[in-house]
């Protein structure tokens, strides 16, 4: 162990150097989870629901597990490590992030919620403080406590409402049922926020709150270029059944606000990140 990364609730992460076999030298970040803990906080499912995900998808812009291992005591999840820390951290930083930012993050997320969803899962917890930084300035999606698999089809599948409140789509707070719209919503909520420096309908208020997620007109800022101010509009569609991305992620990915991007430079990480971890 070389440092700790960080501490919460049910354990800590720390950081940690392979010393044999072929990735010799490698940083990774270690979960060390008190089983205790996540037993007196209900969390027993919730991280296995993680480890199950974690162990069956592989992609550029997701965490990957690379070992697990458990003790009498406690579980372990060995990931990567990601310098660059939370997206949130450099939102904060710079308030609001210009259109280009935004765009090649919401494109490299894109990209993972596509690849998650061709596997049956929905995420359900879009936000900056579940999304990564590698060394490199790329996303790693992370944290997927509220995943759920065997999902297939676009708006129904699932019926619990979890999330994060101020991120929920209208049918996970009206239990309707959803599906695949949901990370498509979630995707909207975090452009519209890295262009404002928070998500729409924002307050502290949680019934106002609410209340706002189902039935508030969405209010665009000027600056938005027309282009992004229909791409999130689309997005946050309340009604799911027509929902940007919900029949299929190439109408997501062929929307004007990402004209400019190459997908398969995207995916093969050859686009250079906006944001390097050494500048932040």
């Amino acid at each position: 162990m070389l440092r700790v990364l960080g501490k919460g609730s049910f354990g800590k992460v720390v950081l940690v150097q392979k010393r044999i076999g072929k990735e010799r030298g490698q940083l990774f970040a270690m979960k060390i989870l008190s089983k205790t803990h996540l037993v007196k906080k209900r969390q027993i499912e919730r991280t296995r629901t993680e480890r199950k995900v974690l162990s069956v998808v592989s992609h550029p812009f997701i965490m990957k597990l690379h070992y697990a291992f458990q003790t009498d005591d406690k579980l372990y999840l060995v990931l990567d490590y990601c310098p660059g820390g939370e997206l949130f951290f450099h939102l904060s930083r710079f308030r609001r992030f210009p259109e280009r930012v935004a765009r090649f993050y919401a494109a490299e997320l894109l990209l993972a919620i596509g690849h998650l969803h061709k596997r049956g899962i929905i995420y359900r917890d879009l936000k900056p403080e579940n999304v990564l930084l590698d060394a490199d300035g790329h996303v790693k999606l992370g944290d997927f406590g509220l995943a759920k698999a065997g999902i297939k089809h676009p708006w129904e599948g699932a019926a619990s409402m979890c999330g994060t409140p101020e991120y929920m789509a209208p049918e996970v707070l009206s239990q309707e049922g959803h599906g695949f719209g949901v990370d498509y919503w979630g995707l909207g909520m975090l452009v519209y926020e890295m262009m404002t420096g928070l998500p729409p309908w924002y307050t502290t208020d949680r019934a106002k709150l609410f209340r706002r997620l189902k039935s508030a007109p969405l209010e665009i800022p000027s600056y938005f270029s027309g282009q992004s101010a229909n791409c999130v509009g689309a997005l946050l569609d309340r009604n799911p059944r027509r929902r940007l991305g919900v029949t299929g992620i190439r109408t997501a990915m062929e929307h004007e606000f990402f004209r400019s991007i190459s997908w398969k430079a995207l995916y093969a990480r050859r686009v250079e990140a906006p944001v390097r971890p050494c500048e932040g």
